[in-house]
């Protein structure tokens, strides 16, 4: 990360990259989940 971020500034990108993640395993799970045939 760039040293001349403010700490607010960090933080927002260490939010931004945690939601990105969870987006990304979320919709992983969601895929999974559709491909089944039987609940």
């Amino acid at each position: 990360m760039p040293a001349h971020l403010s700490a607010k500034e960090k933080s927002e990108m260490n939010d931004k990259a945690i939601s990105a993640i969870i987006l990304c395993l979320g919709d992983k799970v969601l895929r999974e989940v559709a491909r089944e045939t039987s609940a």
